[in-house]
């Protein structure tokens, strides 16, 4: 008999309903190596052991009730799927809830068993709950971040940073950015900020096409820019980076043409 995914809205309301009622279990047991947490404000978390170890602890110490939520399906591969979700919660009680969260839910069939490899929430307060009124909105850079991990894609040539008796091995996709600070490069990863010991120029000259130096002091990782505007350069972080006069035109059009190609 061929695997299928589970039932993914149904999982994804039981994922929600555990972690409301205080029991992250129905999430953990979900996740995989490949599993990547995005919350607002927070760290992204990258891989199954990771992100049980930095969320077990989390206990909710105020009871929550959960009073709207609707959960919204997309097919994407037969072996992936997305399940978009809006909750309206707030403290027992009330005539309604005063938090209205946005979840992206994405599955993909890992062997024979589904896993959950992105968790992306947004939390909103007093915001009206309005996935009826213009449907769901599936969050595309969260979905871009797990692309490559979805399509299984090898792992590029890794990067040798040395940080005083040690070397590490970085991923070039796992860096948002590069800054340059007392001569020395610090490297802004999805998961933590690596404190190298070479200049901004020695990082640049190891990097891929797909880095662009915008400033004399930053250089960033063109995948995750969201927007160009004068004088500064947005990432899906919500981060901004500063694009100085002079050059502006000039970094504008190079990252239009390692953006789109």
């Amino acid at each position: 008999m061929k695997a299928a995914l589970e039932d993914t809205v149904a999982l994804s309301k039981t994922i929600t309903h555990g972690y409301y009622a205080g029991d992250m279990e129905p999430y953990f047991s979900h996740l995989c190596a490949k599993s990547v947490w995005m919350g607002t404000g927070g760290r992204v978390l990258l891989g199954g052991g990771a992100i049980r170890s930095r969320l077990e602890g989390v206990v909710r110490t105020r009871s929550c009730q959960i009073y709207k939520e609707e959960y919204y399906p997309l097919y994407l591969t037969p072996r992936c799927q997305a399940v978009m979700a809006e909750v309206q919660t707030g403290e027992p009680g009330q005539e309604q809830g005063d938090i209205t969260a946005s979840y992206t839910f994405l599955y993909q069939l890992i062997g024979t068993e589904t896993k959950l490899v992105l968790l992306h929430a947004n939390y909103e307060f007093l915001r009206p709950f309005a996935m009826n009124e213009g449907g769901p909105v599936l969050e595309i850079p969260a979905y871009q971040f797990v692309r490559d991990i979805l399509m299984e894609i090898p792992p590029k040539k890794r990067l040798a940073i040395p940080c005083g008796s040690t070397t590490l091995f970085v991923q070039p996709d796992m860096i948002f950015y590069i800054r340059s600070r007392n001569r020395k490069a610090e490297l802004f990863c999805v998961d933590k900020v690596i404190q190298s010991d070479l200049s901004i120029s020695e990082i640049n000259a190891m990097l891929p096409e797909s880095f662009c130096a915008i400033h004399r002091c930053y250089t960033v990782n063109s995948r995750y820019v969201m927007s160009i505007r004068r004088y500064e350069v947005s990432l899906i972080t919500g981060e901004t980076l500063p694009v100085p006069f002079h050059t502006y035109m000039h970094v504008k059009s190079d990252l239009e043409s390692r953006i789109t190609g």
